[in-house]
């Protein structure tokens, strides 16, 4: 596909994905009224918004509907906007409208350049900046859905109408691989692990707006950037020694800005390249695969749910939690190569 093609989608899909996550803040921390609840209810939305991907990813690989599930997604959300006045359902509902858009908008993304880790880091990366915007507007602004209601329907009528591109479902199943489990596994503990520390990192600075607007950009960029440069130095260099080089900054530089900063944009640079080495090594089930990461991010979430976030968030158990990362990312991979060589 030309270039230009592929920015198109990503414009299109990655705006997209921005709206779907800000809407969601929006709705569950300004627009239902649950008040002593509203714990109960963020796991509920996190379960379903991250865990329904999974089998939706199953569902519409079989019935290779990506399209149609981001537009779903992108309706059912309005929806749950619409609905807020009913707490239960519109958290279930912007739930299962996130998770399908997810789903539809990954499956697009994994097929815009095939095997490369550039282009999927692109989509998934204006998602932190949505959840941000999101807090930002109703904390300073409060919950009015009209706007987004509108967003969110304009943007699935602009998905309808933008051409599908090729989706490379008729892939032949690749032969079969020693260690193809323990591979994915592999993979996705660094997915799990990276998702606790990402959710119990605490920095003293961030309560101040420009840094945290700083550190919300390095977040994005990193996902953004890490597909890029891991294609033109390699996988392994880029998002291993990421890793290792984000251990030492988050662990004994965190209370610098700029360091820690700095290590929060390298410690995502692994996103794209765990992304789409999973999706490699199931090939023709990029939804399944798409769902699976997030199935890892909901996993390694649920110790912060649970009290545990103070406890992570030591400097001794950081680095050691994102060391052990590093080294399951690197067998992983280097088991990875030894497939595709």
């Amino acid at each position: 596909m030309k270039i230009s093609g592929i920015i198109a989608y990503l414009l299109v899909y990655g705006t997209t994905h921005a709206i779907v996550d800000a809407s969601c803040i929006l709705l569950i921390l300004g627009g239902i009224d649950v008040r002593d609840e509203l714990p109960a209810f963020l796991i509920l939305y996190n379960l379903l918004a991250f865990g329904l991907q999974l089998p939706f990813g199953w569902i519409i690989d079989k019935i290779q509907k990506p399209v149609l599930s981001a537009i779903l997604g992108c309706t059912i959300l309005s929806l749950s906007l619409i609905l807020f006045i009913y707490p239960l359902a519109a958290t279930i509902l912007s739930g299962i409208g996130n998770a399908l858009f997810h789903v539809g908008g990954g499956i697009i993304a994994l097929n815009l350049k095939p095997g490369r880790a550039s282009v999927p880091g692109l989509f998934v990366a204006p998602g932190g900046i949505g959840l941000f915007a999101g807090g930002i507007i109703v904390k300073y602004y409060g919950f009015n859905p009209k706007i987004f209601v509108i967003l969110l329907l304009c943007m699935g009528i602009l998905i309808f109408l933008l051409k599908t591109p090729p989706l490379f479902y008729g892939l032949k199943k690749e032969k079969r691989m020693n260690f193809l489990v323990l591979t994915i596994l592999l993979l996705l503990f660094t997915i799990c692990i990276r998702s606790a520390v990402g959710l119990s990192v605490n920095f003293p600075w961030q309560s101040k707006l420009t840094l945290l607007i700083l550190l919300t950009a390095s977040i994005a960029l990193g996902k953004g950037l890490g597909g890029f440069l891991a294609d033109y130095f390699g996988w392994i260099k880029i998002s291993v020694g990421g890793l290792v080089a984000s251990a030492l900054l988050l662990t004994f530089a965190a209370k610098i800005p700029v360091c820690g900063i700095a290590g929060i944009f390298l410690f995502n640079l692994t996103m794209p390249v765990t992304l789409v080495a999973i999706s490699n090594l199931l090939p023709g089930q990029p939804g399944f695969s798409f769902g699976l990461t997030t199935f890892a991010l909901l996993i390694g979430s649920l110790p912060t749910f649970y009290g545990y976030k103070t406890f992570l968030s030591g400097n001794r158990v950081l680095f050691i939690l994102i060391i052990l990362s590093s080294v399951f990312l690197y067998t992983g991979l280097k088991l990875y190569d030894r497939h595709k060589a």
